[in-house]
């Protein structure tokens, strides 16, 4: 199967190609594309790691696995995206969480020699796979703040006016399900939706499904002041 070179082009391996210099590079190219079926798992926790991933098609998880059986979605990458890249050269080069299909998708699977050839042939793919690098540090300090930040309530607060800024609007959608927002702000989900309620019956926020708006931005705001000035 082969890769469609438009879909690459949204990956920031190929940014700044064309589909033809794409297509072009998939006829020398050493690579796997497979399909992965609902809660087929693509990489265990523990496993090494010898390839990165592009999702090609659907949704990926990275998910914790705790001793008391509890799973935790860390992230969820769509399509474009991609796994691996942080760990393939590491010394220990062993996956730290594990990997699943939450419904059916298809990965593009590439080899640490082919990445270190396709480097020696091409340094701005380098450039671009650093920046992939940096940019994914950036998503791992912005969690990390987010947790910081202090109660549950905060830790809303805080990320609800974190995507307004990033959609430049008191009107926004979540990225991702209720579940997994719950476990990016470390709590349960009947907790997140308690929280939720009592910031909307205080006339804060509305929201029906995905959707939220921010009905009391000065509010919300001087909450996470009070918190900075502790």
């Amino acid at each position: 199967m082969k890769p469609d070179p438009a879909v690459l082009q949204s990956c920031l391996l190929f940014r700044g190609k064309s589909v033809d210099d794409i297509s072009a590079m998939l006829q020398t190219m050493i690579y796997t594309v497979k399909p992965l079926r609902k809660k087929e798992h693509i990489v265990n926790e523990g496993e090494t790691a010898d390839h990165i991933g592009i999702i090609l098609s659907g949704q990926v998880e990275v998910q914790k696995n705790h001793s008391n059986g509890n799973n935790v979605t860390i992230a969820r990458l769509g399509r474009g995206q991609t796994f691996g890249e942080a760990v393939i050269f590491r010394k220990e080069n062993v996956y730290p969480a594990t990997i699943i299909a939450p419904g059916n998708c298809c990965v593009m699977f590439i080899s640490k020699q082919e990445l270190l050839r396709l480097f020696a042939a091409d340094t701005d793919m380098l450039s671009s796979y650093m920046e992939n690098l940096s940019e994914r540090l950036v998503m791992v300090n912005q969690n990390i703040e987010i947790l910081s930040v202090g109660s549950l309530r905060k830790r809303i607060v805080f990320y609800l006016l974190k995507q307004a800024d990033q959609q430049s609007s008191n009107t926004l959608k979540l990225p991702f399900s209720r579940k997994v927002w719950a476990e990016l702000l470390n709590t349960a989900r009947p907790s997140l939706s308690r929280e939720l309620a009592f910031l909307r019956d205080n006339g804060w926020i509305d929201f029906k499904g995905s959707e939220f708006t921010l009905l009391n931005r000065e509010g919300m705001e001087d909450l996470l002041e009070k918190f900075k000035r502790k």
